[in-house]
């Protein structure tokens, strides 16, 4: 039998350096990828069509009259409030989370349920700017019958 040349021994060795360093190179990028986090994630979609109507409530003192103007004196600030009055009113066809800026990643400020009446300001990138109960912010257009006309 013959021995093997120093060549073949020194592609041997190279071969296995290589397969070496593409297996680390593996596990390392696969590290990158998984995901560990278990907590759930929020979505722009809601599963629940049920209708909850809004509830009214009155008050009698100044001093929550005076909270009541306050806060619509600091919702007036909104950078993302619309100047002027509603265009009109618009239905929910679905329920859909109500956000503070055009964007699913934002918090979500309420959840709008299917059939709720909101009020229509504008549209922007596919995104209603609207009134509901008070507090005004975007939703999915998808979500919404068709906005009235200016």
């Amino acid at each position: 039998m013959g021995s093997i040349s120093p060549t073949v021994k020194g592609i041997i060795a190279i071969m296995l350096t290589l397969l070496v360093v593409i297996i680390v190179i593996m596990v390392f990028v696969k590290s990158l990828f998984i995901n560990d986090d278990t907590k759930p994630k929020k979505t722009g979609t809601i599963t629940s069509t049920e209708y909850i109507p809004t509830q009214t409530t009155t008050t009698t003192t100044q001093e929550e009259t005076k909270k009541k103007k306050t806060t619509v004196e600091e919702e007036d600030e909104d950078p993302y409030s619309s100047d002027g009055e509603a265009i009109g009113d618009i239905t929910c066809t679905g329920a859909v989370y109500l956000h503070p800026e055009p964007s699913s990643k934002s918090e979500n400020l309420a959840t709008i349920p299917s059939g709720a009446v909101c009020k229509f300001y504008r549209e922007e990138n596919g995104w209603y700017y609207v009134d509901y109960n008070g507090r005004k912010g975007y939703a999915w257009k998808d979500f919404f019958s068709a906005p009235p006309t200016a």
